[in-house]
């Protein structure tokens, strides 16, 4: 049901109402639309500046019994008329609106004040981000404010809505600056830029009001059954579970993001994956991502300038494709599959290019961004199935894997490896 409010001024004696209903002496004629309604130069100037400034100044064309008022709407017009005569109004969410734009061209301050009350106690998820428009564009500023903390307590509820569009960049940024969850920021602004054409350009500003993450290391760490353990303290070690992703997988592909890290496809149910997860370390919580285009195991992944890449691994079969997800849009795109296939391999980000080494099949590749190639590389004398790797010192290490216990070091510079001892 709709909320109404009925709100009242200083009211005029019942008999000028009866009068205008009767047609009795009414001398001008108020036109909204097709909507005619007789009325009382006298009342309308006693009761409205507008129309007294308007007949003081002889602004009607000389004979003229008429006003048109064709910004105001006919159902509008009905309500203002019965308000200037009677005092009474009914302000409903519908109307709201239209009568702070009539309020505001007819210099009712009265009434202008009413709506706002009016919205005031009727703020919430669904309409917040009008309210702050409309408390902006009619310079209400306590109903501007009221909104505007409304927002920010209830950010996580308002962006759901369909209204998301309407929300100023201004006003996004407040909320990302009042913020101090990184992952949810991310989201906002994903969201942000969904909801209307034009904005996937404004990422790279947006995520400059992102408050950084604490400085403190975290590291998490996972099984192939998909355990998870999580330490936020590496000065003193104490490993804490993480609630698993919304269903059982092992086999998943995992690699770190902004305030955590991303999880991929996998095994569940003897079924391969396609389901994508980002876990926020901050607050302990799980956020469902766009699923792959395809569905792998065994695969790798790594979250490099704004994208999830999932390369290769395994469907039934060994497996050379590639997409990458924009974290931006999260939309996915297909790119140029790998030289060879690869399984069970690691993906590092190094000097803007996404390395990819190890795996069943001995792999080293480099794929440049900027113009969407992939090149073979000397491979390593192992295969490093199932082995991590990071970058150290400029070089890229990979560790041990099933069956293997050696660690080689693949330096990009000269593309040679070597082992350590």
């Amino acid at each position: 049901p709709l909320s109404i409010m009925t709100q009242t001024i200083s009211s005029l004696p019942a008999v000028f109402l009866q009068m205008k209903e009767a047609d009795e002496f009414v001398d001008i004629t108020l036109v909204f639309g097709k909507q005619r309604i007789a009325c009382h130069k006298v009342i309308l100037a006693g009761m409205c500046d507008y129309f007294r400034r308007m007949f003081l100044t002889n602004m009607l064309e000389r004979g003229s019994q008429e006003v048109v008022l064709k910004d105001i709407s006919a159902s509008t017009g009905v309500l203002l008329v019965e308000y200037l005569y009677s005092g009474n109004i009914d302000i409903t969410q519908l109307n709201a609106q239209d009568l702070l734009a009539a309020s505001e061209m007819l210099l009712l301050g009265a009434l202008k004040k009413k709506v706002e009350d009016f919205l005031l106690s009727h703020t919430d998820s669904v309409s917040c981000i009008s309210i702050i428009n409309l408390a902006r564009l009619y310079d209400l500023k306590t109903l501007l404010a009221d909104a505007r903390s409304y927002l920010h307590k209830h950010v996580k509820e308002v962006v759901e809505f369909e209204e998301m569009h309407l929300l100023q960049e201004g006003d996004l940024i407040e909320v990302l600056e009042a913020n101090a969850s990184q992952e949810e920021n991310f989201l906002f602004i994903q969201k942000w830029m969904r909801s209307a054409e034009g904005r996937t350009d404004r990422f790279e500003d947006l995520m400059q009001h992102v408050t950084d993450p604490p400085k403190q290391p975290s590291l998490a760490v996972g099984n192939i059954d998909g355990e998870m353990w999580l330490c936020t303290d590496l000065n003193t070690p104490q490993w804490q579970p993480i609630q698993q992703p919304p269903f059982q997988i092992k086999y998943y592909s995992a690699c770190a993001s902004p305030g955590g890290f991303v999880v991929s496809g996998g095994l569940s149910q003897n079924s391969n994956q396609r389901e994508c997860y980002s876990y926020a370390a901050q607050n302990g919580h799980w956020n469902t991502l766009s699923p792959m285009p395809t569905a792998r195991r065994s695969h790798s992944s790594i979250y490099h300038n704004h994208h999830l890449y999932v390369v290769g691994g395994y469907d039934g079969s060994y497996l050379n494709s590639v997409d990458a997800l924009d974290m931006r849009n999260l939309q996915w795109n297909h790119l140029p599959p790998l030289p060879q296939r690869c399984v069970g391999g690691a993906a590092v980000s190094f000097n803007d290019h996404v390395y990819v080494v190890g795996g069943r099949h001995r792999s080293c590749m480099r794929f440049n961004p900027r113009n969407n190639t992939w090149t073979s590389q000397q491979r390593p004398q192992f295969n490093h199935y199932c082995g991590p790797s990071l970058v150290l010192n400029g070089n890229i290490v990979v560790f041990g894997g099933q069956g293997n216990d050696s660690i080689e070091e693949y330096s990009p510079l000269t593309d040679s490896w070597s082992t350590w001892t």
